[in-house]
């Protein structure tokens, strides 16, 4: 393989970790891998490798941030442009299942309710939060005050066995959903439908047809995970102090608040307003590179190539038949930053244009994120009760030398 590769197995011994651990690196943009030409196996930059056992040793490295490496069965986050739930192509089942079922099968529930109804008890101490709220409050507002309500009326929440946990989590999603106010009133009432179903009504003002309601199902089965993202971080830290399904919740919920993360889209949604509204694709992108050099929904810090979720979800909304000057809007931006060999497209500009192109609320995109990402919180607490408490970040201190007066 030549000096600046090493195999899997001499890159395991240098580094002293699992297999697991080191594929874990790589999804985090650790260490870059490539398939060797001709063959299924994979060979890692020795560069990327010496680095890491360095820093293993003890040696401080300039620039370097905190590092969190987490074994996990949950996601594999493939750097080249794949994305696994528990061994399963999420881009295929994002075609094939609903977000119920990919929830259950992240979750290693063992069941497959078709329909997750919402607790009698929980839904009406969830109506009346909702009603005690003011009419400007957002719906990502809305769902991190519930979540935190609804957990009040459930005395048995703190039972962690998986069974215990799914069931709790089917009716936490469910009572999220069904609380919320409906912005379109002609359907969207009944309790029977898919969580995607119920969730359209109360995000967009648009017809709920079955080629939308189908892309909206499609976004949340491709956010249900993604590996450690911030908000999967603060979960997996929550569930380390056994916090309940309810606190998991609230803790990713938090997380997404940021527009950093969950409310990533709506920059997406002004950037293509901007357009429609008279302004170049041109004009509109340089304003957003001159600001800050990065245009919005555009790049990925883990995949070097495209992310395997956003031409998915794109194709689900071209199917739906979205408006036509945000659709053209989108498509300009697309050409003006192919043209100048920009990054790829991420899959919060595909949910800015679907959130856009089908009249969503103000934070749309940032409802169907976390909405969508409860499955995987879910997941991931499961995964980390047993552990209890391992999670102890040490600081590196920088602040005024202690007062050393008598």
């Amino acid at each position: 393989m030549g000096s600046e590769w090493l195999t899997a197995r001499e890159a395991i011994a240098r580094l002293r970790v699992k297999p697991q651990t080191l594929y874990a690196y790589v999804s985090r943009g650790l260490v870059h891998a490539e398939r060797v030409p001709g063959t299924r196996t994979s060979r890692y930059a020795r560069a990327d490798v010496e680095r890491l056992a360095a820093r293993t040793r003890g040696t401080t490295l300039p620039n370097a941030g905190p590092e969190v490496v987490v074994d996990s069965a949950v996601t594999l986050l493939d750097p080249t442009g794949h994305l696994y739930y528990r061994g399963w192509d999420a881009t295929r089942a994002a075609l094939e299942v609903s977000y119920e079922q990919i929830a259950e099968w992240l979750w290693e529930s063992g069941a497959s309710p078709s329909v997750w109804p919402a607790p009698e008890a929980a839904l009406e101490v969830a109506r009346r939060t909702q009603a005690a709220l003011p009419d400007t409050a957002t719906v990502p507002d809305r769902l991190r005050v519930v979540a935190a309500a609804i957990a009040t009326c459930d005395p048995l929440r703190n039972d962690r066995r998986v069974p215990s946990v799914a069931a709790r989590s089917r009716g936490l999603i469910a009572t999220l959903v069904d609380s919320l106010p409906v912005v379109h009133r002609s359907t969207g009432r009944r309790r029977d439908e898919s969580i995607a179903a119920r969730l359209w009504p109360r995000i967009s003002s648009a017809e709920p047809s079955p080629a939308r309601v189908g892309a909206l199902n499609r976004a949340l089965v491709l956010l249900a995970d993604h590996e450690l993202a911030a908000s999967t971080l603060a979960v997996r830290i929550a569930a380390s102090t056994w916090a309940d399904p309810y606190l998991l919740v609230v803790a990713g919920l938090a997380t997404t608040g940021g527009p950093l993360h969950g409310g990533a889209s709506e920059h997406v949604r002004r950037l293509l307003r901007e357009i429609v509204d008279g302004s170049s694709p041109e004009a509109a992108i340089g304003a957003r590179l001159r600001e800050s050099a990065v245009i919005p929904g555009f790049g990925h810090t883990v995949y070097r190539g495209p992310d395997p979720r956003a031409p998915v979800l794109l194709d689900a909304v071209r199917r739906a038949r979205p408006r036509r000057e945000i659709w053209t809007a989108a498509t300009q931006v697309l050409d003006v930053v192919q043209r100048e060999g920009g990054p790829h497209p991420n899959v919060d500009f595909a949910l800015g244009v679907f959130a856009e192109a089908n009249d969503m609320v103000p934070g749309g995109g940032e409802a169907i994120f976390a909405v969508a990402r409860c499955a995987g919180w879910i997941a991931h607490g499961l995964e980390e009760y047993p552990h209890r408490l391992r999670y102890r970040i040490r600081a590196a201190y920088t602040g005024a030398p202690p007062d050393v007066r008598i």
